[in-house]
């Protein structure tokens, strides 16, 4: 799916942060149906009416800000927000978490500030005017720098955040080409369930609980669990398995989502009793699974499962390829990374999860020619009150 872009106005009170940002909306509008604006006035009523202005009241509104742009634009939808919201982690969350992130500020000298402020912002010292009042962190490296001071024509301003070349921020490769290509070798619906899934199914899961899978790939568990009367939701970012899963499926309880499992922000906000992630820790870096994890917890519900298998670093592919980072090799034309189940168990436990059972073996998962060793985990969530 392509993401949307974010046009983040920012500057100060009477910086034309609204004026300038509607203008653009009906611009992009003309040519993108598909875009939202928002102006920080409004969203204060909307998703920040419970806070104040103390620092942390502030700095959480603009988190809730950025949440709400990423959620849009993770879906496509094109979003200008004008909004005060100074601070430096917050513009560096949206530069890691926002994929077409373009960050406009509004550089307007104090004394034109308080010529066009009609209510006399600037002199009320209400404790309450970003800038005057209240201490603010400037923007350190914006994309655009515009002194909306009156010499250049809206019209000027507008074209020139038009022209600018968005850069996209690096956005993890999940190897699409390589598993496109794979899946096109292979029969969707055809091919037998993982013994793991049949070893979950047979001493947790339950008819009629619900389970997302995360990188269903060729969908051959997710359908098992769904013929054995489990709703499934599964995802990967292949569209080539998903688009043959969605012409084959004709199960009611089981739909496939094509997307980065990663970044689908959605997905987290639906509670489910079982995770099933197999095979795919070790297809993301180390940063993106303590995330995935942290995702799994809070989606799931109380005493729900997260089924995890993945390659050990005792497998015999580990150290193959190119090295390019801890236990991570790029091999046979994709990434891999190794997990230590010893920190990947203490890693569920910081979290919040108990682990029910764990063990490494090269028998969890023969290949015709591959003896992989794996890890596997399954983990509860519990009442972290009554955790000893």
């Amino acid at each position: 799916m392509n993401k949307g872009m974010l046009y983040w106005i920012t500057g100060l009170s009477g910086a034309g942060k609204t004026t300038v940002g509607s203008r653009l909306y009906y611009r992009m509008r003309a040519q993108k149906k598909n875009t939202a604006i928002f102006d920080g006035g409004i969203l204060k009523d909307i998703v920040g009416k419970d806070l104040g202005y103390r620092r942390e009241d502030r700095l959480e509104r603009a988190y809730r800000y950025s949440a709400l742009c990423k959620l849009l634009t993770d879906q496509g939808i094109h979003v200008i927000i004008c909004t005060i919201a100074m601070f430096d982690e917050i513009r560096e969350w949206n530069r890691e978490h926002i994929e077409n992130y373009v960050e406009v500020f509004l550089d307007v000298e104090m004394e034109v500030l308080k010529r066009r402020s009609r209510n006399e912002l600037y002199s009320e010292h209400d404790g309450k005017t970003a800038g005057s009042d209240l201490a603010v962190e400037y923007p350190k490296d914006p994309d655009l720098v515009i002194k909306n001071d009156g010499r250049q024509s809206l019209d000027d301003i507008v074209q020139n955040i038009l022209n600018y070349t968005v850069v996209p921020q690096k956005r993890w490769n999940r190897d699409e080409a390589y598993w496109n290509n794979y899946y096109a070798c292979q029969a969707v619906t055809e091919a037998a369930p993982s013994l793991f899934a049949c070893a979950m199914l047979q001493k947790y899961i339950e008819i009629g609980g619900n389970l997302v899978e995360l990188g269903c790939g060729n969908g051959r568990d997710s359908l098992y669990f769904a013929k054995h009367g489990v709703h499934v939701t599964g995802i990967d970012a292949s569209e080539v398995a998903i688009n043959e899963l969605q012409k084959k499926n004709l199960l009611q309880n089981c739909i496939f989502i094509c997307d980065d499992f990663v970044s689908a922000e959605s997905l987290y906000r639906i509670q489910y009793d079982y995770c099933y992630s197999r095979f795919t820790l070790h297809a993301i870096n180390v940063h993106q699974e303590t995330q995935i994890l942290q995702k799994a917890y809070d989606m799931l519900k109380e005493n729900g499962y997260l089924f995890i298998e993945a390659r050990s670093v005792n497998d015999k592919k580990y150290g193959a390829g190119q090295a390019v980072e801890r236990n991570a090799y790029i091999c046979d034309g994709h990434y891999r990374r190794f997990i230590v189940l010893q920190e990947l168990l203490a890693k569920l436990q910081d979290i919040g999860f108990t682990i029910i059972e764990s063990a490494e073996s090269d028998q969890f998962a023969p290949l015709k020619d591959d003896i992989a060793v794996c890890v596997r985990v399954v983990a509860q969530k519990t009442n972290k009150d009554l955790q000893p």
